[in-house]
Formats: C-alpha cells, sequence, structure tokens
C-alpha cells in the first residue's frame, strides 16, 4: 500500500536523489557541490527545498517517490533566503552563475497570488507505473485547496514528453513556453502547465 508522508530532515539522502531524478540539469550548475548543497537546503528550515515543503510516498516503510511544492505566499517569504542559502554552500561558484540563476528564476518558478506551485515530482524507477506519481501530484492538490489555492502551477521540461502527458491525463494544459540558455551548446525549454482547481 502506498503512503505519503511529510517528510523529516532524517530523509535527507532520498531526497538528493529523487531531487536530482527531477532536475538533472542541477548538477550542470552546482557542479561537485550538489548533493551537499541539496542537503543543506532540505535540512533548513524556512527556504524552498526545505523539508518543510516535501511530501515522501512509501510502500512499506520505503520511500518510493517525493514532491516538492508550496503557495505564492511561501515563494514570496522563502525565495531571497533560498538564495543566500544557495550562496552560503557554494561560494564563489555561485557568484559566477548568479546571472544564469536569474534567467532560471525568469523561465521557471514564477508563482503568482492564489497560485500553488509544484516545483519537483520524482518516483524512483523500481516503483514506476504503479500511481505513485498521481498520489504526490493529488497530496500537493489537496494541500493547495487547504490554502485556498485557485490553480496548481508547474514546469516541466518541453523533452520530458512523458511526463506532459501525465500532467495532461491529471487535467493540467499548456499554458505558455520559455527557454533557459545554459552555454551555446546547452539549452532548457520548459513548458509552463496548470490545473484550475
Amino acid at each position: 500500500m502506498i503512503s505519503i508522508e511529510k517528510a523529516t530532515t532524517k530523509e535527507s539522502k532520498d531526497f538528493v536523489e529523487l531531487f536530482l531524478i527531477s532536475a538533472p540539469f542541477f548538477y550542470l550548475l552546482f557542479g561537485q557541490k550538489t548533493k551537499a548543497m541539496l542537503n543543506n537546503l532540505f535540512t533548513t528550515e524556512g527556504n524552498l527545498f526545505s523539508f518543510e515543503h516535501v511530501f515522501f510516498s512509501k510502500i512499506e516503510e520505503n520511500i518510493s517517490g517525493m514532491i516538492i511544492s508550496y503557495d505564492w505566499k511561501s515563494k514570496n517569504k522563502e525565495n531571497l533566503r533560498t538564495g543566500y542559502l544557495m550562496l552560503k554552500n557554494l561560494g564563489i561558484i555561485f557568484v559566477k552563475i548568479i546571472p544564469l540563476l536569474l534567467k532560471l528564476n525568469q523561465a521557471v518558478g514564477k508563482v503568482r497570488k492564489r497560485e500553488f506551485y509544484i516545483s519537483n515530482i520524482a518516483v524512483y524507477e523500481a516503483y514506476r507505473s504503479s500511481g505513485i506519481g498521481k498520489k504526490l501530484i493529488s497530496k500537493a492538490e489537496e494541500e493547495a485547496r487547504k490554502l485556498k489555492s485557485l490553480k496548481v502551477v508547474l514546469d516541466v521540461e518541453k523533452e520530458n514528453t512523458i511526463a506532459i502527458k501525465f500532467y495532461k491525463k491529471l487535467g493540467y494544459k499548456i499554458i505558455s513556453e520559455s527557454t533557459l540558455e545554459l552555454s551555446r551548446q546547452r539549452k532548457l525549454s520548459f513548458f509552463r502547465m496548470e490545473k484550475v482547481l
């Protein structure tokens, strides 16, 4: 049986692994310090990657997937602190990529008033196609309703056709597209999707 449970700081190893499944481009941005930074963000309160915003799916006490989600108030309140904590963790690397991070922030992660944002979702490969993703999304939508959000929004890489199809099946619609140039050789393109509650 699948259960959905609020994260605790003890689950940072699974958080980091699942986060990087959901956003492998983080390695391109942050290099060798990526895992340590994510671990520190997860275990620190008051930032957008904190355990406070994470739910894990479990099957017989084994973590099978996770979702990070939050409302517009949390985004506004914690965005700067998240940047500060990243700077603290990464040092000079962070300073070098500030222009890229500002572009990334413009391309993805926008959360308007009364919106609820799904930042990341991932399921370990061994557990895929068993309804876990649907349960995680359902939990995020439940949280959104509790907070009186009008819609749930998310960003998905344009190349991730399996995820796009999955979101569409759950009632999400593509509303816009954005592109981020990481380097001359590497671009990331995203669809913004939403579901009105």
